[in-house]
């Protein structure tokens, strides 16, 4: 698994997010994240879980991050993941 830890994601909605913190959970890799300003110079007050979703993009492998919605995996990665 790739770290991402302190680096930039962006939805496809164009929202951006710092990842703070990567955790794996029944083959998935999630992610705590707090939202960029669009100005990219600071971060917001909202915090996501995100999970990261391989894909193919035009024939070459990648992969996209979506905002976790699932209210059992939510809070199994909220018990789990903690900042320090």
């Amino acid at each position: 698994m790739e770290n991402l830890t302190n680096q930039v994601l962006e939805l496809r909605d164009g929202k951006k997010y710092f990842v703070l913190r990567q955790a794996a959970y029944k083959g998935g890799s999630y992610f705590l994240a707090a939202e960029v300003t669009p100005d990219g110079e600071d971060f917001t007050n909202n915090f996501i879980f995100l999970e990261k979703v391989v894909g193919e993009n035009d024939g070459n492998a990648g992969f996209a991050v979506k905002e976790v919605k699932d209210p059992v995996i939510l809070d199994v990665l909220a018990k789990n993941i903690k900042l320090d």
